[in-house]
C-alpha cells in the first residue's frame, strides 16, 4: 500500500476533512475553553465521523472523475 501518493480529492473529502481538523483543533484549544473541555467526547466524535469517510476513499484507491 502506498501511502503517499497524488490523488484527486472530491469537494466533500475536502470540506469534511476541514471540519475534522477544525474540531480537532477546538480540542487542543480546549485548554483555554471551559465550554469545549465540558464536551470534549462530543467533539471528539463528531471530528472521528467527519474523518472516516476521507479516509475510506483515499485509502479504498477510488479516483474521482474529472468534468470534461
Amino acid at each position: 500500500m502506498k501511502l503517499f501518493r497524488t490523488k484527486t480529492w472530491s469537494p466533500i473529502d475536502i470540506i469534511l476533512l476541514k471540519w475534522c481538523c477544525v474540531l480537532f483543533g477546538m480540542i487542543f484549544g480546549s485548554y483555554l475553553s471551559v465550554f469545549v473541555k465540558k464536551h470534549v467526547w462530543l467533539f471528539l466524535i463528531a471530528a472521528i465521523m467527519f474523518a472516516v469517510k476521507p479516509a475510506i476513499t483515499y485509502f479504498s484507491g477510488e479516483e474521482v472523475q474529472q468534468p470534461s
